[in-house]
């Protein structure tokens, strides 16, 4: 394990928003979770937080906040903490999630020019089995790195040659951009993408908010459009699910001063009482619309016209990343 790895100590913080713990929605034991990398001997202004996506077993890529030491070629250090090795994979089974990148994977070259990164990697990148470890590689890559404001776009080379395609068949030819995160299903005629976010969860007790790629049929994404996909319901056989009460129905949503005013029909009052499930849709709301309109920092809930009342210990502030506390 190299030094820097060595000093990784992957915290595991019980959530309901990023910065503090607690269970979460009506799933016995069911938690969201933190995970934050701290060296545990740093101070707090000599590490950078740093969003990473990891995978669940299901193929489903997850953003995750960790805290790493400030140092130079810092793509590289977010590139590496995707690698598949004993240490990582033993911290993050403790969560339910999995390393990206095959084992062996190394970095042989990397450049940043007018926010295109070229990554040149040896040829064990390719050293996985399945189309769905295919999808999570590429599109883990392409995430993490364009996290970074420098970068855009992500070209992939292997053993320094440009390749076409990869192994199943996705094409890298052409550099590659954030686009349709967990897309299930193929989108039909005029749909156009939007991302919305579910809950998701792979040993039934550590839970997770996990952005997903819905056809919406509207002329463009706005965020009545994005809101009506999230209130569809998660695709069947994902596995994912939705904090919102069975059969409720979006009346309309507006935007005032950082605040979303979300109104729904009157099923939306068969919510559970329980403080973990209330703020847990309360994210999932407000990670979907940030989607559309990131200035959104709070969200209040409506039914046919008038403000509900929440658990008192609900928080109506959105934190800064979805899989963190």
């Amino acid at each position: 394990m190299k030094p820097l790895k060595k000093l990784i100590i992957l915290s595991i913080v019980l959530l309901l928003i990023l910065l503090t713990g607690c269970g979460i929605s009506g799933r016995s034991k069911d938690k969201d979770v933190s995970l934050i990398m701290d060296t545990g001997v740093l101070e707090d202004d000599e590490l950078r937080e740093m969003i990473l996506y990891y995978r669940d077993n299901r193929g489903f890529i997850i953003p995750v906040m960790r805290r790493v030491p400030q140092e130079e070629g810092i793509g590289k250090t977010a590139i590496n903490l995707l690698i598949d090795e004993p240490g990582l994979r033993e911290d993050l089974a403790l969560v339910g999630l999995l390393p990206v990148l095959p084992a062996g994977t190394e970095i042989i070259g990397m450049s940043i020019n007018e926010g295109l990164a070229k990554v040149n990697f040896n040829e064990n990148l390719l050293s996985y089995e399945t189309e769905i470890d295919e999808k999570a590689i590429i599109q883990s890559l392409v995430y993490t790195l364009t996290e970074f404001e420098t970068i855009d776009k992500v070209e992939l080379l292997v053993d320094g040659k440009k390749i076409k395609k990869f192994p199943h068949g996705t094409k890298v030819k052409d550099p590659l951009r954030r686009e349709n995160i967990n897309l299930t299903i193929q989108l039909q005629g005029e749909e156009i993408p939007v991302t919305v976010y579910y809950k998701g969860t792979t040993n039934g007790r550590d839970s997770f908010f996990v952005p997903v790629t819905k056809g919406a049929n509207t002329l463009k994404a706005d965020i009545k459009s994005v809101l009506a996909a999230l209130v569809e319901g998660a695709p069947e056989s994902t596995g994912l699910y939705s904090e919102l009460p069975a059969g409720v129905v979006l009346n309309n949503v507006y935007v005032k001063d950082g605040v979303a005013y979300i109104d729904f029909s009157e099923e939306i009052k068969n919510m559970p009482v329980s403080k973990a499930h209330q703020q847990s849709m309360i994210y999932e709301l407000g990670f979907t619309l940030r989607e559309i309109e990131p200035s959104i920092s709070q969200v209040r809930i409506l039914s046919n016209g008038r403000e509900i009342e929440l658990n008192p210990e609900v928080s109506l502030n959105l934190p800064t990343h979805s899989n963190v506390h």
